[in-house]
């Protein structure tokens, strides 16, 4: 087993990764919830005002509402994927590089 195999298959580095990468989930998650509220707040602003009629389905109104859709969406999977990293850490935790 060479060195690149050793750090890979180190428990203790892979914890350290897995929490690192929840760190910046978290982070992740901070920014879109930021992103969310700031794209629910565009109607309020005034600036963007739905128009009745033709082509109302394409309204500035219409389009934010389907990007606050998504971007909650994409809130859930994050939740699910801190879930999940949340999950391996107890796991890896109970792990222990074997000295040979």
């Amino acid at each position: 087993m060479d060195e690149a195999d050793r750090a890979t298959a180190d428990p203790i580095a892979l914890d350290r990764r897995r929490s690192e990468l929840r760190d910046r989930l978290i982070a992740l998650r901070t920014e879109l919830a930021g992103l969310t509220a700031d794209y629910r707040a565009l109607p309020r602003a005034g600036v963007l005002l739905d128009t009745p009629g033709i082509g109302a389905l394409t309204t500035p109104g219409y389009c934010i509402a389907g990007a606050v859709e998504i971007l909650e969406e994409t809130a859930i999977e994050l939740a699910a994927a801190d879930d999940a990293l949340g999950r391996a850490g107890v796991y890896t935790g109970r792990l222990r590089p074997v000295p040979l």
